[in-house]
């Protein structure tokens, strides 16, 4: 019975796999240029920026140039410098306290 069991959970997740895979490909293919983040509004920057570092960090100033978006964020009197390509992976640049 458990045989059956491990095998039967190998095919769903083989299932589950395979369907993904569509998805998956369509948001890489996306386009990745600058023109994609020029669009993006202050929220959407603040909201994902709250994500990444957590919800206490307040977004003081933020500028979009040549596809990066730089953002100055502070928590509990420090203040850092931000920047990310695609709204995802956040690079902290520099630091002040």
């Amino acid at each position: 019975m458990n045989i059956r069991r491990r095998a039967f959970m190998q095919v769903c997740g083989g299932t589950a796999g395979i369907s993904l895979v569509p998805r998956l490909a369509s948001a890489w293919s996306t386009d990745r240029s600058g023109g994609a983040l020029d669009q993006v509004t202050s929220t959407q920057i603040e909201k994902s920026i709250k994500a990444g570092f957590g919800g206490g960090f307040v977004v003081y100033r933020q500028s979009r140039q040549s596809g990066r978006i730089q953002a100055t964020i502070g928590h509990a009197d420090s203040r850092y410098v931000v920047v990310s390509d695609n709204l995802f992976d956040w690079t902290v640049v520099s630091g002040k306290s």
